[in-house]
């Protein structure tokens, strides 16, 4: 009984809402700290990806694997955006982190394959 008992525990453990469960992890770990749990981002500090129209795109992967860094004058100040670089990832890591993203935050979602992101990966200035 207690082996029927853990199945089924292993079982009901594998039906989580979010399929993308190392994506969460990596996002949770990269991510979240600027863009929030929820993706909503800072303002106009850090943009929300909760609302993004990039987050599929092959800019979106090198923008993940490249980082940014860019001031803007915005008013009568300069701001730094600055994103880190994340070439310490893997393609199928940074597919997974897209995949969940897309998955939690847009209505529209389109699962981006492994090798998408490879090619993504190539084209890539480093």
């Amino acid at each position: 009984m207690n082996k029927i008992c853990f199945l089924a525990l292993i079982l009901l453990a594998s039906c989580q809402d979010t399929p993308y469960q190392q994506g969460k992890r990596l996002y949770t770990a990269n991510c979240a700290n600027c863009h929030m749990d929820d993706g909503s981002g800072l303002s106009k500090m850090i943009p929300a990806l909760s609302t993004s129209t990039l987050t599929y795109s092959p800019e979106f992967v090198c923008l993940l694997y490249t980082g940014k860094n860019d001031t803007i004058f915005e008013g009568s100040s300069f701001l730094v955006k600055e994103m880190p670089s994340f070439k310490q990832l893997s393609s199928t890591e940074v597919t997974n982190i897209i995949n969940y993203v897309n998955h939690s935050f847009l209505k529209e979602f389109k699962e981006k394959t492994i090798l998408e992101t490879t090619n993504d990966l190539k084209n890539c200035v480093k």
